[in-house]
Order: C-alpha cells, then structure tokens, then sequence
C-alpha cells in the first residue's frame, strides 16, 4: 500500500516537474521571439551616450516594454554578447525577436520596420547615396567611404583613376532596407543584385561574357544610359558610339563631361568639354576610364547588342527623341536648330 502510494506521488511529482520544465521552455522560447511590450505597436526609446546594453534593458523594465528582463539578461550573458550599443532614437514593434533586437542596437538599425527605396536607372554613385540618406538609412558620407573601402570583386575592374570603382554596378532597382544598414550590407545586395541580372542576360542573348568584356560592356550601358530615355533609341545610340570607335572618332559624349565635372548643368560650353579628366571623351580616345553612372538591364542589353546601322551622330530633338545621321554636315544643320548653335 505505501508502494503504491509513494508511486502515485513520485508521478505526480515527476508531471508537476514536467509541467514546469514546459512552461519554462515555452516562456523562454516566447521571449525570444517577441522580448518587447507595448500597448501600441511601436516601443519607442532613446539610447543616451555612454550607454550600453544592461542601460538599455534597464531603462526599457522601467517604462514596462520588457517582458521578462532577467531572461534577456542571462541570454546576453550565456551568449558572451557585446555590451556595445549605438546611441539615438530607436523605434522597434512587438514582432522584433531577442537576437534582432540586440543585433540592431549593437549596429545602430534605428528601425524594423524596412524602408522601400527605388534607385532610378542612370543614377551615379553618389545620386544613390544622396537617396539612401534622404530616406534615412544611411548617411551619404558613410556610404561613399563605405564604397571605397569595399573589397571590390574580381568582375570589377579596379583602377585607382577612376572616381568610384563601384561605379556602374549598384545595380538601379527597388531595395529594402533597415534604418540604420552598414554600407557594405548595401553594396553587398546591390552587387548580388547585379550579377543575378548580368547571368539572366547572358541566358537571353546566349552570349558568354567574360570579365575584361563586362567592364567595356558597363561602360558604353552607362553612356547610354545617360544619354537617350527612351527604349527605342538605345540600340541607335548604342550603334553611334560604336560606330565612331571603329572608325577612332572620339565618342564626345556630353554625358561624360558631366561627370568629369561633378556638378549638373543644363547647357555645356567649349570651355567645359575641355575639362582635363580620363572621363571627357571629347579629350580621351575610345571608352572613358569607368563608367558614369548605373544602368539598367535594357542599356545593357543595348551595350551587348547594338543595332546594325551606320549613323555616327545624334542630337537632341528637345521633345525627348532623338535625330540619328551618318551625314555630320545634316547633323550640324539639325544640331544648330534645335540647340540653336
């Protein structure tokens, strides 16, 4: 009889512990999904200098936006986690896991929420910058020094006269991306970005194109790109550009000049297609030293596959087309109408 009973309360026992064993499971596995509390569906907190994590989670037990502040502390210790945190405004939702959480403090990601940024094809490398900073990712600054401290790739020519070596493979496309993302997360994507595009056009075209092909490839997609808008003309000036290189005509591109300038200009004049840089192929023989933006997939494919004509000039028709000719004397007439030159 004592047997039996001290049977029943040994599986009572063992159930109870079980029950708790389960419950502590459950509890620390819900707080690591979701370590935050919030009436509404942000919880908002600023992160002084000098602070650090414990700071943190303290400060967040204080305001009642921590479920269980223990739990994260001895996840932080087990873990061997940096105390480092990156101090302002931070503004996180119930969904934000433990390790997302801590991740983002330690780098700074102010937000969780990813913000859409479309890059417009025929952006140059600080146009992107200028957008990502406006939408409050990362500071252009950051982002430059970020591009020139990036481990360029072997596909990527890497001339130390060029301006930006990244220059025309920031693939333009619609990103998301976390407040507060390191440059080199950025670049990283957008490289991805640019190889995934560059292998489906090589299954479209059928053309295998090697390294040393892809950087003049880049190059003339970027003039392109700059120059002409609209589809149907980018196989044409594609056509000009090569043409004029087969017969060792300078390409004198204005695209080109503005970019060796740096600065925008509605109107250039003879002085400013002097300007001395390896970018002006008003001054340079053949492809300037880099690209001078980041095209898209379409100038690409205009680069690879240019159509088959014989003009040699094109000029602004300023309705956003384009007159094409072989003749430079038709083109000068219709250059001197429509620029009134």
């Amino acid at each position: 009889m004592k047997r039996k009973s001290f049977l029943k309360i040994f599986l009572f026992c063992l159930v109870i512990l079980i029950i708790l064993a389960g419950s502590a499971l459950y509890l620390k596995v819900s707080i690591a999904r979701h370590p935050l509390k919030s009436q509404d569906s942000k919880i908002q907190f600023t992160v002084n200098s000098g602070e650090d994590l414990n700071n943190v989670i303290e400060n967040l037990k204080k305001q009642n936006s921590m479920r269980n502040v223990y739990f994260v502390k001895a996840y932080i210790k087990k873990n061997n986690i940096k105390q480092d945190v990156k101090p302002g405004q931070y503004s996180f939702s119930e969904n934000i896991s433990l390790e997302q959480f801590i991740r983002y403090l330690n780098k700074g990601i102010k937000d969780d929420q990813p913000v859409k940024v479309v890059i417009p094809e025929g952006y140059d490398l600080e146009h992107i910058a200028a957008l990502l900073e406006k939408k409050g990712i990362i500071n252009k600054v950051d982002f430059i020094k970020s591009c020139k401290e990036y481990s360029i790739p072997d596909f990527i020519k890497n001339d130390p006269k060029r301006k930006y070596a990244l220059e025309g493979y920031l693939f333009p496309d619609t990103y998301e991306f976390l407040k507060g993302t390191e440059g080199k997360e950025i670049i990283d994507v957008m490289l991805k970005r640019f190889s995934k595009v560059i292998n489906n056009i090589q299954i479209e075209t059928g053309k295998n194109i090697n390294n040393q092909d892809l950087d003049k490839i880049i190059t003339m997609a970027s003039i392109i790109e700059k120059e002409v808008d609209r589809q149907d003309e980018r196989g044409k000036a594609a056509s000009v550009f090569y043409n004029r290189l087969k017969k060792g005509m300078k390409l004198q591109s204005c695209a080109t000049v503005l970019y060796a300038l740096g600065v925008h200009k509605d109107k250039l004049y003879y002085n400013d297609l002097k300007v001395n840089s390896p970018y002006n192929t008003y001054i340079v023989n053949g492809l300037p030293i880099g690209p001078i933006s980041n095209p898209g997939k379409e100038c690409i494919k205009a680069a690879i596959n240019p159509d088959n004509t014989n003009y040699l000039f094109f000029v602004s028709k300023n309705d956003g087309t384009h007159f094409f000719t072989d003749n430079e004397k038709k083109f000068l007439e219709v250059k001197k109408v429509t620029q009134g030159e």
